[in-house]
């Protein structure tokens, strides 16, 4: 049985290019968790309302393009975006840190916010005016403004520690993402102590070497994501059973890989 403390109010931001698995596994996962945890509900919030791609397309109200050579160099100008699909915003970033600062006794309850990767984390924005700025940056700006009211975690899938990254919140703090992308990533922001191999991190309020006392979930990639997910579920929502009768509903095969643990599958193929 959940605890009067069990995280009940999700928040997903959402970008164009997220990857689509680093969402769909996690909230499969809380959808069938939320049958028997009344109460739970999520939000998919982002820059605008506009309809979010899973592709690198420029949505409707936006001024300006992307610059896909620079995320595609070995496709060039044939980058194929038609296969694509799309996520509704629920909200605004603007929109709903004007209702978490409002006086009134509506303000939302935010106990755990979920960011996904995908490319939409490295592509480039290009604007009329000749500048340039990434494609995050809204998503980056977000996070310290929201973090005050977050109860419980942030969790991350995939490159998702490397849009938190931007924030300093994992400086001092352990932390996984994609192993394709590790290098990368590990190489643009050193502070964090990424484990390379790990399937998934929780690093506890006592690694921050900052003021933000919240658990920190890092996933690896894409598909990782669902394994962080059930075992933060075993942590808040009744323990092992739970998560694996999930898993087992889902005919999911999940290894169970100890917390920082090196994944075989990445001993593997990435030769960690």
């Amino acid at each position: 049985m959940a605890s009067s403390s069990t995280p009940k109010h999700f928040i997903v931001p959402i970008f164009p290019g997220f990857q689509l698995l680093d969402l769909a596994g996690p909230l499969d996962i809380l959808n069938l968790l939320s049958y028997s945890q009344p109460g739970l509900s999520f939000k998919f919030i982002a820059e605008s309302l506009d309809p979010v791609p899973v592709k690198p397309i420029v949505p409707q109200s936006a001024q300006w393009t992307f610059d896909l050579q620079e995320a595609f160099p070995q496709l060039g100008d044939k980058v194929n975006t038609a296969f694509n699909q799309y996520l509704q915003p629920d909200t605004t970033y603007a929109d709903y840190l004007e209702a978490l600062n409002s006086p009134g006794a509506d303000k939302p309850v935010l106990d755990v916010m979920l960011i996904p990767g995908g490319v939409g984390t490295r592509l480039t924005r290009l604007h009329p005016d000749g500048s340039k700025s990434s494609n995050i940056q809204a998503l980056v700006d977000f996070i310290p403004k929201v973090i005050p009211h977050v109860s419980t975690a942030i969790l991350t899938v995939c490159t998702g520690s490397y849009a938190l990254a931007f924030t300093g919140l994992l400086d001092g703090r352990r932390a996984t993402t994609n192993m394709s992308r590790f290098d990368d990533v590990a190489g643009r922001h050193p502070g964090v102590s990424w484990q390379h191999g790990a399937r998934w991190v929780r690093s506890l309020p006592s690694e921050a070497s900052g003021s933000t006392p919240i658990e920190i979930w890092t996933s690896a990639g894409i598909s990782a994501g669902m394994d962080g997910t059930l075992a933060f579920i075993a942590q808040f929502y009744g323990g092992l059973d739970v998560a694996r009768d999930l898993a087992k509903e889902l005919e999911y095969d999940w290894r169970e890989i100890a917390e920082g643990d090196k994944d075989p599958l990445y001993e593997k193929y990435y030769e960690v």
